[in-house]
């Protein structure tokens, strides 16, 4: 029988001759191959990496980074401040003892209401030696803690009252007195040293007001009673007094504790 091979060979005929150029080139081409495969599986590596780190980056806390140092501070929002709370109320709801008013204050007479000397003694621990031209005095409030009550003065023959708010058409006289707590005698409503804060001259006694303009009136007023801790306080709140700085201190200056 004849051989297998040979009768495959007697069909594909001679084989070609292989040169060097031949051998050259296949060689060549087998490189290339290489350095591509090479180069495939580095940049197919790189972007696994990347998306390794990229879903790692995604789970970390925002603002932390990998080494566990903040990432760098771009535009940020301070924290509002917690609100204070505050009492709510409801129109006419009396808070501290004035009922909510949202008018406009009425206007400031033209002609200030005169200050007359008073003949009669005030009811309460104070009175003063002048009043405003008929105006009235009465006792509020009630002793507490053994504090004197307070004394309200008021226009009982104010007319159509109802354009003033309720806290804006009466001047109120209570009594204090100094405290030591450590650092100096100090006043109700002040931190400061009795000695350290500006005075003012009302009548014979050294005192202290509130700031503001000294054409308002409108102010409150500590008067120390001589070099004792007694003090008058008075608060005007009198829209319709028409008072000025200078009025208010005399009227303050007249008022003095009865024994």
């Amino acid at each position: 029988m004849t051989d297998l091979k040979d009768l495959l060979d007697d069909a594909a005929g001679a084989e070609p001759g292989v040169t060097d150029a031949d051998l050259s080139a296949d060689l060549n081409r087998g490189r290339r191959a290489l350095r591509r495969r090479r180069a495939t599986g580095i940049a197919g590596g790189a972007v696994a990496t990347a998306l390794v780190i990229g879903v790692g980056w995604s789970l970390l806390p925002s603002g932390t980074a990998t080494d566990g140092s903040p990432e760098p501070a771009g535009p940020t929002t301070a924290a509002a401040p917690t609100p204070t709370p505050m009492p709510s109320r409801s129109p006419g709801q009396v808070i501290g003892g004035l009922p909510s008013d949202h008018r406009p204050p009425a206007p400031v007479p033209s002609t200030p209401v005169a200050l007359v000397a008073n003949t009669k003694a005030f009811p309460g621990p104070i009175t003063c030696g002048l009043i405003p031209q008929g105006w009235a005095v009465k006792l509020v409030g009630t002793k507490q803690n053994g504090d004197p009550s307070q004394q309200d003065l008021t226009d009982p023959n104010l007319q159509n009252p109802e354009q003033y708010h309720a806290e804006s058409r009466y001047m109120r006289i209570r009594a204090s007195q100094l405290m030591d707590e450590g650092e100096g005698l100090t006043a109700d409503k002040y931190s400061t040293p009795w000695t350290d804060l500006p005075k003012v001259r009302a009548g014979k006694n050294e005192a202290v007001i509130t700031p503001g303009n000294s054409r308002n009136g409108r102010r409150e007023l500590f008067v120390r009673q001589g070099k004792s801790i007694r003090v008058v306080v008075v608060s005007n709140s009198a829209y319709n007094l028409g008072w000025d700085q200078a009025t208010l201190l005399r009227f303050a200056g007249s008022c003095h504790y009865k024994k």
